[in-house]
């Protein structure tokens, strides 16, 4: 079998999510399924569906979307309405 069709080669050969990094504020809490949007220097991004939240703390969080590892660091902490 080619290996253009053989999954197993093409899984092999993925190249691994690029990670970035940004201090910025979530625009609304995140949710797996949806996009994570925040605020960074006045402009709202808004990334691909989050795929899994890997760690969650006061101070930062990270997560995964379908091509990246996001570490968002907080310029301020999180209001309570958004953290329930």
């Amino acid at each position: 079998m080619l290996p253009i069709f053989n999954k197993k080669a093409m899984m092999e050969t993925r190249e691994p999510k690029r990670s970035i990094y940004v201090t910025a504020t979530l625009a609304h809490v995140l949710t797996p399924g949806m996009p994570a949007v925040y605020l960074y220097h006045g402009n709202l991004i808004r990334t691909s569906a989050v795929e899994a939240i890997l760690e969650a703390a006061p101070n930062h969080v990270r997560f995964e979307t379908k091509n990246s590892i996001y570490t968002l660091s907080f310029y301020n902490q999180p209001d309570e309405q958004q953290i329930a």
